[in-house]
């Protein structure tokens, strides 16, 4: 097998293995610095509001000015803030920044923070009256972000990369080997299917497991074993076909000979043993030229409106005779209420005295066998029951085959060709309906023939 697609289908999986890890990675790194970020930042607005309300309750309890200034120094250099408060007015009366901080440098420092998002404004009130505005920026230049969540959200990234590589590296050899063993069954399919088309029928896959390949494997092998039957069954047709032309032109051509030697007189007797034989032999051709599906398309049908009762009622009285001298009752049942079909009066005749035939051939003198008449479920039709001799279930699936016989020692008794149900399953389907046969070793079988109602 070319491997090319086990290359492909290796390489297809490691993309969408280390598409989807990496995909995953970043989703969960972007989530968890969304998530981190909002709790810093709930964090430091809680810091914040904390500030604010200090501020508030030094100067209501009559702080001066300079005592706030001095508090405000110390908590900002204590929780990390740059803290401005001004007063009613606007002018500035408070301001934490450093001294190296301050003029333009701090100016461009708060201007970056305000940019950033991480500089906010809140109302300094006390008893309900806004008696000033206190403004808070975070020291540093990423804001909300300490050191510390800075350390961690590097920690998180470095694990995340690590395990998305240590997983792609998994993934692309459990990639791999699920690619080997994918196409390692694929081999084993290739080859019993290349085997049997060089035509090698005991080829079989035999693939274990309950996947979709195995039920393949099975099918493959299901067909092995239909082809395998398949040609046993030509093997056995041809010789079948040989035998029974051989036999009336071997019967022929000795008395032919005899008559030429003087061994034999040409008299009634022996010239009508002769043409029983040409006639045996013509009814022969006669049934093979009918098996041919594509002579009934040839010659075409006549379709119309049959009532079954009356019509099968009509063939069982041309065939009574027949089941009489060998002591069989033959019934056909009187249906309550006409069953009509559609089809071709010289094809359901033919298919219906082959069942007859067969019936009679083996049904043991004294038997029954019964015609009775059906319509149901979209379907009309009859069936044809004898208590004859019955069908073991081994040979059920094959006596609609051409020359099969149970038993092929009981040719020359029952004198058939032993194509007649092959006569029959074709003349069925060239009408559209169906044939089923359910038999038991001896209680007889029972052919059922269904059309469209």
């Amino acid at each position: 097998m070319n491997h090319r697609f086990g290359h492909k289908l290796m390489l297809t999986i490691a993309i969408l293995s280390v598409g989807g890890i990496v995909l995953a990675g970043l989703l969960a790194s972007l989530t968890l610095e969304w998530n981190l970020r909002q709790y810093l930042r709930s964090e430091q607005e809680g810091a914040n509001l904390r500030l604010v309300e200090t501020l508030a309750l030094l100067y209501e309890q009559g702080e001066p000015w300079q005592a706030i200034r001095r508090s405000a120094m110390d908590m900002a250099m204590t929780a990390g803030r740059h803290i401005r408060v001004r007063d009613s007015a606007g002018t500035i009366i408070v301001d934490a920044l450093p001294h190296m901080m301050r003029g333009r440098h701090g100016m461009r420092w708060r201007g970056g923070q305000e940019l950033l998002g991480e500089a906010y404004s809140y109302p300094l009130q006390v008893a309900g009256v806004q008696v000033g505005q206190v403004e808070i920026a975070s020291l540093g230049q990423l804001g909300i972000w300490s050191y510390e969540a800075l350390d961690f959200r590097r920690a998180v990234f470095f694990a995340t990369v690590l395990t998305s590589i240590v997983a792609t590296v998994v993934a692309v050899y459990a990639g791999r080997a699920f690619s080997r063993r994918l196409t390692g069954r694929l081999d084993m399919l290739t080859l019993a299917a290349e085997r049997l088309g060089a035509g090698d029928l005991e080829a079989r896959a035999s693939l274990g497991g309950d996947d979709e390949l195995t039920m393949l494997g099975a099918t493959l092998d299901k067909l092995a074993d239909s082809l395998a039957m398949q040609q046993a069954l030509r093997k056995k047709l041809t010789g079948d076909i040989s035998h029974e032309l051989r036999t009336p032109l071997a019967t022929m051509q000795s008395y032919l000979e005899g008559f030429r030697d003087g061994v034999l007189e040409p008299d009634t007797y022996n010239l009508e043993a002769a043409i029983e034989e040409s006639h045996r032999l013509a009814r022969l051709m006669k049934d093979l030229q009918d098996l041919s599906a594509r002579e009934y398309s040839q010659k075409g049908t006549t379709l119309r409106q049959i009532e079954l009762g009356e019509f099968l009622a009509r063939e069982a009285l041309v065939a009574r005779p027949q089941f009489t001298q060998k002591a069989l009752t033959l019934l056909c049942e009187e249906p309550k209420a006409s069953v009509v079909v559609t089809a071709d009066e010289e094809l359901l005749s033919r298919i219906v005295r082959n069942l007859l035939s067969n019936a009679h051939k083996y049904t043991p003198e004294g038997g029954k066998v019964e015609i009775s008449i059906f319509s149901a479920a979209g379907e009309a039709g009859f069936v044809v029951r004898d208590n004859g001799e019955g069908i073991a279930s081994l040979h059920l699936p094959f006596i609609f085959e051409r020359f099969y016989r149970v038993d092929s020692s009981r040719t020359r008794e029952t004198g058939g060709s032993g194509i007649g149900l092959a006569i029959v399953q074709e003349a069925v389907h060239e009408l559209g309906g169906r044939i089923t046969v359910e038999s038991e070793v001896g209680r007889g079988s029972a052919f059922r023939v269904a059309f469209p109602a």
